[in-house]
């Protein structure tokens, strides 16, 4: 009902799509639906009674049937009363009836005899071609037919004959099974041969023995249809166990003889050849995989399963062709298989398995069904019980909970033992065939976690390579905090009592920084190779993590080059607190800071090239700075003209340093600003304002203090001077609108 109104209401929002509609449509929409309903209910009125016609004629059917039935009966038992009042009518009829019998009863002792007289010598018969086919199964089976059908028939001669003696002298009864043993006796070893050759089915077609599994079914075919017969004249017995009953006297007795039963013993051939399969496929999983259970090698284990599809395809192309299609011989090997496969993986998960083989289950399950679908046809709905009974999460969860204790031993050793090495310093860090240095543990952390994604990878499941990756992700995060912090530590102990700390820390912060941009570098190649295996519903998430990793490594990487900028300038920042006051009239300082700066850079040339570079960068920006910010010393003077030729000096010197690391119309950019503020400083008093707009213009974020400031120290304005100045620019700095998109320069770097 809920369907039929969800329909009828998204059929209505089609017709009905505007409010006009209501008085347009409802019109012909009513007739037309008026018309249709009609229809289907002449429809449903023609199939009622469509139906209502044949339930009659189905019950009058019934009711003739009843009555031919009990006609048929009320003929039956007037033939049995005309039977029984035959007998009066003969005379003698009860001495003619025992005569009859004594002779019939003469005629089979007579045959019972020559069956007698001849039993051994058949057996003889039969053993010496039975046996040479025992001996060997590979041999050709054609006379086992043969074989089975005089058996059969010596079967039949002694089930009958020990009916037949059924209530014997006991003398009688052992004489007859003395008599029958060596039938007993080819009878078993007949039916051991028999499912020898069943459990041995793949290896006859193997063998190119086909047709012995053919001699096989038909033998199997021949036994049920005897033992159909048997069940038939038992069912009939049973059914007549009331009619023997109210017959007791003894003609009734010799009539009903017939519906006694059939002395045959069932044999159930059938069933018992299914038994048979299902051990020999028992013994063949016992046979592949006993080897690798021995000594618990669970992954050898699964490595082993590819007889499993092998065989089956075996089965399928030889052996089915050879059974008739009641048999259902491919679906009933195709679940005995799978029902071993399913007992093999919960005995495996019943184990303490480790991240390597619980991850082989994992692809081993998928790849079971992959290969089952595509090589046989079998699809996961027709395999029954589910592998692993669908517990294929928590076996993940194991295996993460596996991963995440690895992850974290291992990377605790290897963290404790890095930083170990690099608080002590008692070694100098490893130096690489260019040069530079390094700590093996980037090496090393990346073959960890290399290793774990390879092997998850391995898996084939998507989104267990993202839960690896996930994981790995946590590790790298908590290794590049865990460096930031240490960085940041003996950083602050370098700087505030180099005496103190051993000897070493650039050399280990370049090591840092070098190691950083190498595990950035395999973070990117990890990116690039397995975010196209995860699902695509995980992708987006891996590659954010991956990517936050190489950001990572990237940051920590600056924190280092950081960390060498300011040990650099820790040594030759009292030089700065001295530039232009009467030291540096006195003597040059710059000459010293360039120095400083070469003995460093030569100890950074063990770093990588492009961290090499932006650290230079880093050195002439700081440089620029701390020389811009010493202009505003508290004992800072400009002396003019003087103080012009040794800005110049100073920026001579500095730039010819410079340049050997850095391309010269890049530098010239950056020693812009000097020469600007070089230019503000000499500009005379009618100049000065075009002079300032020069430097607003390329410095848009210049502070009007930095300007009062320095124009405030030269000895060549006073007080009144400056202050008509001052006012000028700051009109000018009033008119000046900067782009609302100027990028921000050295000045907005410089703390005031």
């Amino acid at each position: 009902m809920e369907d039929a109104r969800e329909t009828a209401v998204s059929k209505l929002a089609e017709i009905l799509k505007h409010p006009d509609d209501l008085n347009t449509k409802i019109g012909p929409l009513v007739r037309k639906l008026t018309k249709e309903k009609a229809t289907i209910d002449a429809q449903l009125n023609t199939g009622v009674q469509t139906q209502l016609d044949n339930v009659q004629q189905g019950l009058e059917t019934l009711d003739i049937s009843i009555q031919s039935n009990e006609r048929v009966k009320e003929n039956m038992q007037r033939i049995d009363a005309l039977c029984g009042d035959t007998r009066h009518l003969i005379k003698d009829f009860g001495r003619i009836s025992q005569l009859s019998q004594l002779h019939k009863n003469f005629v089979a002792t007579q045959e019972k005899v020559k069956s007698f007289q001849v039993l051994y010598q058949r057996l003889d018969s039969l053993e010496s071609m039975f046996r040479p086919l025992q001996a060997d199964i590979f041999e050709p089976q054609s006379d086992l037919l043969h074989v089975h059908y005089n058996l059969f028939k010596l079967e039949e001669f002694r089930d009958q004959t020990m009916h037949q003696a059924r209530d014997p002298p006991h003398d009688v009864l052992i004489t007859l099974k003395t008599q029958f043993r060596r039938v007993d006796v080819l009878s078993d070893d007949f039916t051991q041969h028999l499912w020898h050759l069943a459990r041995n089915m793949l290896a006859l077609v193997d063998e190119g023995c086909g047709p012995t599994i053919v001699i096989m079914v038909k033998i199997i075919e021949c036994e049920e249809r005897a033992d159909e017969k048997a069940l038939a004249a038992r069912r009939a017995q049973a059914s007549h166990q009331d009619l023997q009953q109210r017959n007791e006297d003894s003609v009734q007795q010799q009539k009903w003889r017939l519906a006694e039963g059939n002395p045959r013993t069932i044999k159930s051939y059938r069933v018992e050849f299914f038994e048979q399969v299902h051990q020999s496929i028992v013994e063949r999983f016992e046979q592949e995989l006993a080897p690798y259970k021995e000594v618990d090698d669970w992954v050898g284990t699964l490595d082993a399963t590819d007889f499993i599809f092998n065989d089956l395809e075996l089965v399928f192309d030889q052996i089915v062709p050879k059974f008739p299609k009641k048999y259902k011989i491919f679906p009933h090997f195709v679940l005995e298989y799978h029902r071993h496969t399913y007992e093999m993986l919960n005995q495996m998960v019943d184990q303490e398995l480790d991240a390597g083989s619980i991850l082989r289950l994992l692809r081993f399950v998928r790849d079971y069904y992959a290969t089952m679908s595509t090589r046989l046809g079998v699809t996961e709905e027709l395999l029954e019980p589910q592998l692993l009974d669908g517990q294929e999460q928590s076996l993940v969860d194991e295996y993460l909970k596996l991963v995440r204790t690895k992850l974290a031993e291992w990377t605790s050793n290897l963290m404790s033992s890095e930083s170990r090495d690099f608080v002590k310093r008692e070694n100098p860090p490893e130096e690489s065939t260019d040069g530079q240095f390094g700590m093996a543990g980037a090496v090393d952390m990346f073959q960890i976690i290399n290793q774990q994604i390879d092997v998850a990878a391995d898996a084939n499941q998507g989104m267990l390579l993202y839960l690896v990756v996930s994981e790995c992700s946590k590790v790298i995060k908590d290794s590049q905090t865990f460096w930031k912090k240490l960085l940041t530590t003996e950083l602050r102990k370098q700087l505030d009592q180099p005496d103190e700390t051993p000897e070493g820390f650039v050399e280990y912060v370049m090591a840092l920084a070098n190691d950083q941009v190498k595990c950035a570098d395999f973070a990117d190649g990890l990116l690039a190779r397995i975010v196209p295996m995860v699902e695509s519903r995980y992708k987006v998430q891996a590659e954010e993590k991956l990517s936050t990793a190489v950001e990572g490594y990237i940051h920590v990487a600056t924190a280092a080059r950081e960390a060498l900028l300011d040990v650099t300038f820790n040594d030759i920042r009292p030089v700065f607190d001295d530039l232009f006051t009467t030291r540096w009239y006195e003597q040059p300082l710059i000459p010293s800071v360039i120095e400083t700066l070469k003995d460093y850079c030569h100890d950074f040339m063990h770093l990588n090239q492009q961290l090499f570079h932006k650290l230079l960068n880093d050195i002439l920006d700081r440089f620029l700075i701390l020389y811009l910010q010493s202009m505003r010393n508290r004992k800072a003077t400009f002396k003019m003209e003087v103080c012009l030729d040794k800005i110049q000096n100073d920026v001579r010197i500095s730039f010819n340093f410079f340049a050997k690391h850095i391309p010269v119309e890049e530098l010239e950019d950056h020693f812009d600003v000097i020469e600007k503020v070089h230019t503000l400083l000499e500009s005379n008093r009618r100049m000065i304002f075009v002079d300032y707009y020069s430097l607003r213009q390329a410095y848009p974020d210049i502070p009007l203090a930095f300007v009062e400031d320095i124009l405030g120290k030269r000895d060549d304005l006073d007080k009144s001077a400056l202050k008509d100045i001052m006012e000028g620019i700051k009109a000018k700095a009033r008119e000046y609108e900067p782009q609302a998109d100027t990028p921000p320069t050295i000045f907005s770097r410089i703390k005031w």
